[in-house]
């Protein structure tokens, strides 16, 4: 082969490995450039402008509907014929109410007499849901977005505990994380170092950019008139149309894959992830490996269409096969869905036993797609996307607030499924279905072995070290915890969450300096984390400053008005420090307004009592603690000595006897119940 001949073979193959190396691969066929993190979002306003139809269309969607303030909200909640709700495990009655306009939810107590001993009252500010199943409502306090206790189940027509409070009653508390916000609603500006806190006002519903990116450059270049297009797709605005077939999915699996834990990737979070990226890019989604062959939930339409055969022998079959994401649902004919089986499945070549059943005009969607009550949302009727064959399908509705953990789950990665897992990924799941799901140790060890063995192998993993943290701090390998927070903060000496427990670590090792470097530094990187203040406020009242610790108690309790704990702690120190009773007796107070169950601020209260010699109350407020925690020994405290004052000796000893039952080294119990033997 001569020289020039071998010339033009070597520059026809760098030519074609350039060609091989420029070429987009699948999963950036075609790029569209407001991927882009430069360009910004313009609001649903700006769409509306050239695609009115589909606009108009779009709000009367679910999507459309799906956070918006209550004061807008079409009335189809029933305020007159509904009777409270009892909360029995807690011991807390529920009633909605119109007050004036607003839709209002009322916590009360009563009494064995039938006398209201306590009262809550919370304004719904947004409603969260479409309307279509259920509404929830929201409330708005300085920012921080929290869930209310009832929900209006459309379907049923009836109020009821919200989702999840059943198990787990956080009453007014629930903090509407960012995921949560974001499944719900278009992109907000979230405080990223929160776990709930928002710039406000927020966004009013699922808007177009969420399925086709942001719209600044599409917008600005039709105004500049620069946008003569000279294909048929426009790659300033991603249409979901033209995607590949996994991009396609995970712009509707975004929000409609809901596993049980979705752990982001380093750096990354919700508003990360535009339409058009893979999602996978952004954040793993776990399941349980084993999940109950049959149980659906509300979110988990792609999860359950992947179990399909219909889906895994298909090479085309997306969400938009069969849903029109612009027209409400209720607008969609049964026939529009069954005419997109039958596209696939022709009446005339079917081999089945009951062809009455299978002609050309026969309901595909009755008998393949089930509907009933989901594992996760209580009194709604919903339709399983997986594909079945009837004798199949026996769906499960037992909520998963009810079931009963036999022994811990596995848990494996919706995208890889078991082949590669990311173990630090995999690792963080863990930790966090314990403290969210399933508090079983053993998630914590096997979190522990994977987050070692991973973390030693790459131990740039701001969040896996962090976690691996919170798995000995909760374990309470408290010296491997520490260790493990202080890796966190080598990488990030700003972590905010990893100083704070850094400063609790140092706190109950009486390492007061270094709590308070801790709490300080954290409070530098977030100033708005009230419970980050309320400790704060601990070591400095155990350092003897006085003044600094009422002023980070008082930052709490302005940062977050229903934070019980910090009036009680703000309470204290008012009263045994500085012996401000009045004030300290109304810190109390709001307390148990906040917490009715709150047994150190009802203590506090009973020895309020007794400095103002009423005996009787203090005597209540005691008995009140006991009834909520019969092991509480300052309680047993007050009862003797309010029996002792009263003459009551054979009462006090008995509470005395109980002190050092509970707390054989009480020498002062001793002391005193041997003088009233004397």
């Amino acid at each position: 082969m001569n020289k020039r001949h071998l010339f033009i073979l070597l520059t026809f193959a760098i030519m074609l490995v350039g060609l091989l190396f420029t070429q987009p691969n699948r999963s950036t066929i075609p790029y569209y450039k407001n991927l882009d993190s430069s360009v910004q979002y313009i609001g649903d306003e700006e769409c509306a402008a050239c695609h009115a139809d589909i606009y108009n269309s779009f709000i009367r969607t679910g999507m459309g509907r799906s956070f918006y303030p209550a004061g807008n909200a079409e009335a189809i909640e029933d305020f007159k014929n509904n009777a409270p709700i009892y909360d029995a495990n807690n011991n807390f009655y529920y009633k909605a109410s119109l007050q004036e306009g607003n839709i209002v939810q009322t916590e009360y107590r009563i009494n064995a007499a039938g006398e209201k001993i306590h009262e809550l009252n919370r304004r719904a500010d947004y409603v969260m849901g479409s309307g279509n199943h259920n509404r929830t409502y929201v409330t708005v306090q300085n920012g921080f977005v929290k869930e209310l206790p009832l929900t209006w189940y459309v379907d049923k027509k009836k109020w009821d505990l919200s989702p999840g409070y059943h198990t787990t009653n956080m009453r007014f508390f629930r903090p509407i994380v960012e995921e949560c916000m974001h499944c719900h609603n278009s992109f907000t500006d979230f405080e990223s170092n929160s776990q709930n806190k928002y710039n406000i006002p927020l966004p009013h519903g699922i808007g177009c950019e969420r399925c086709h990116g942001p719209g600044r450059l599409h917008v600005q270049t039709r105004i500049d008139n620069k946008n003569e297009l000279k294909s048929s797709i426009d790659y300033t605005i991603v249409n979901p149309k033209h995607l590949p077939f996994q991009e396609q999915l995970d712009v509707c699996q975004q929000c409609h894959l809901q596993g049980e834990i979705s752990v982001f990737q380093p750096d990354k979070r919700s508003t990360d992830f535009r339409p058009g990226i893979k999602l996978s890019l952004v954040k793993s989604i776990f399941m349980e490996k084993n999940q109950t062959p049959n149980e659906f939930r509300i979110a988990s339409h792609a999860e359950r269409l992947a179990k399909s055969a219909c889906f895994q022998e298909s090479s085309s079959l997306t969400c938009i096969t069969c849903h029109n994401p612009h027209v409400p649902v209720q607008e969609h004919s049964r026939r529009s869905f069954n005419d997109n089986c039958l596209a696939c499945h022709d009446p005339k070549t079917l081999i089945v036993k009951n062809i009455e059943n299978h002609k050309q005009n026969s309901d595909c969607v009755k008998c393949h797609m089930t509907q009933g009550g989901t594992a996760d949302i209580p009194h709604v009727n919903f339709t399983d996307h997986k594909i079945q064959i009837p004798k199949k399908i026996q769906t499960t509705t037992t909520p998963i607030s009810g079931r009963i953990y036999n022994a811990p789950i596995e848990l494996v990665n919706f995208f890889t499924k078991e082949k590669s897992p990311n173990a630090i990924q995999t690792g963080i799941a863990y930790v966090r279905y314990f403290e969210s799901r399933h508090q079983h140790k053993d998630y914590l060890i096997k979190a522990i072995a994977m987050l070692k063995k991973s973390l030693q192998e790459n131990d740039h993993q701001i969040a896996g070290w962090y976690h691996l943290g919170r798995a000995y701090h909760l374990t309470g390998d408290l010296k491997n915890a520490e260790s493990a927070y202080y890796q966190t903060i080598a990488q990030d000496p700003n972590h905010t969450l990893a100083l704070a427990q850094l400063g609790v670590l140092a706190f109950a090792n009486e390492r007061l300096t270094q709590a308070l470097s801790s709490f300080q530094r954290s409070i530098n990187s977030y100033p708005y984390n009230p419970v980050v203040w309320n400790n704060y406020g601990h070591a400095l009242l155990f350092s003897d400053s006085i003044d600094a610790a009422l002023a980070a108690y008082t930052m709490a309790i302005s940062l977050d008005p229903d934070y019980a704990n910090a009036f009680n702690n703000r309470g204290e120190l008012l009263l045994y420090k500085q012996t401000e009773l009045g004030k300290g007796k109304n810190d109390f107070l709001s307390c148990l307004a906040l917490d009715p169950d709150h047994i150190f601020a009802m203590h506090n209260m009973s020895n309020i009592a007794l400095l103002e010699e009423d005996l009787e109350n203090a005597e209540r407020f005691a008995l009140q603690a006991l009834s909520i925690n019969n092991d509480f020994v300052l309680a047993y405290g007050t009862l003797a000595t309010v029996f002792q004052r009263q003459g009551r000796l054979d009462e006090a000893k008995r509470a005395l006897s109980r002190i050092i039952k509970l707390d054989k080294n009480n020498a002062d119990a001793r002391k005193i119940l041997d003088s009233l033997r004397d």
